[in-house]
């Protein structure tokens, strides 16, 4: 059997490739924990409620259910595209980038932690923000607040998506005054819950400690994980550029999804550099939005020799992954 260039490509943006990517990201997490490369995130970032990377104790049950949710992202992209169609393509090449994409910081992949869970979240909110374009629907927006008002509580870096939320409320051409107050409560919400029912009271609340990752890494650690965000950023707003000129060219629907993700990818990077203290909670959501422009370049410029930018991709982030294995 001869297998062409035209194949390759076919399989890359496979099921069947999805699943190898998965398998590859398993295995390479695993590895990592093995040899305890896998730096525990001690750090307290909550309002007063547990927060997100205690849930459980340091070890393989941390790591299994954050690979888990890392791959029921990958699931959550792939609803996104098949609803929405965002891509204008049943590729799922974004979905195995998201993956790969993933594993050369192993600290974010080997535990549950904060990132991976608002990464979850976010996408989960975006399905409900997707569903209203051009029909209002307050209760969809009141379930969107409310989701991050709660977060807020166990990781305070979910506040700062609520203004996103509320500019995707403009580009999907629903807000208005109900909209505007279903936010509002949506927001007050769980406060009044929280406070109200005791489940904290004034002396539990308190303020998330301002110490970084970086205080408990090598030197050499943290030029590896910088090094592995700038090409994840650099690649990101590469292909978003090479993309716009066929996005443009979408109906407004369509242009108006891909818009969000395109601000959601810079408000990614700018939180990064203004909350650089928790700049590694914000790593999976880049990495999502990077994987879903690099899914768009791949099938807007499909061709039987596309599958040398993808193999490229995988071998950059695996280098990395082994660069970070060495150290």
């Amino acid at each position: 059997m001869n297998i062409n260039e035209s194949d390759i490509t076919r399989f890359l943006h496979s099921r069947v490739a999805l699943v190898f990517f998965a398998i590859i990201a398993f295995i390479t997490t695993n590895i990592a924990f093995s040899n305890g490369n896998i730096t525990p995130i001690l750090d307290n970032k909550s309002l007063g409620l547990t927060p997100i990377n205690q849930w459980f104790e340091p070890g393989r049950s941390s790591m299994m259910v954050n690979m888990l949710l890392n791959f029921g992202i990958a699931a959550l992209m792939i609803y996104l595209n098949k609803a929405f169609n965002i891509l204008r393509s049943p590729t799922l090449i974004f979905a195995g980038l998201f993956l790969i994409l993933q594993i050369p910081i192993s600290i974010i992949t080997g535990q549950l932690y904060g990132g991976t869970v608002i990464c979850a979240i976010i996408l989960i909110c975006a399905c409900y923000l997707f569903s209203t374009y051009n029909s209002p629907n307050p209760w969809a927006i009141f379930t969107i607040f409310t989701i991050l008002s709660f977060g807020t509580f166990f990781q305070y870096a979910f506040m700062f998506f609520a203004p996103i939320m509320l500019v995707g409320c403009v580009q999907m051409r629903i807000l208005d005054l109900r909209i505007a107050l279903a936010a509002i409560l949506g927001i007050a919400t769980p406060p009044w819950i929280l406070f109200g029912f005791g489940i904290i009271t004034p002396e539990e609340f308190s303020f998330p400690k301002f110490s970084g990752i970086y205080e408990q890494l090598s030197s050499a650690e943290i030029i590896h994980i910088l090094v592995s965000i700038a090409i994840s950023v650099i690649t990101c707003i590469g292909a978003w550029i090479v993309n716009l000129v066929k996005i443009i060219s979408y109906n407004a629907q369509t242009r108006a999804y891909n818009g969000f993700f395109a601000m959601l990818s810079l408000l990614s990077v700018f939180l990064m550099l203004i909350d650089f203290t928790n700049f590694i909670i914000y790593v999976p959501l880049l990495n999502c939005c990077t994987a879903l422009q690099l899914g768009h370049l791949f099938t807007i410029y499909e061709s039987r020799r596309s599958y040398i930018g993808i193999i490229a991709v995988f071998a950059v982030y695996l280098g990395l992954y082994l660069w970070g294995a060495w150290i």
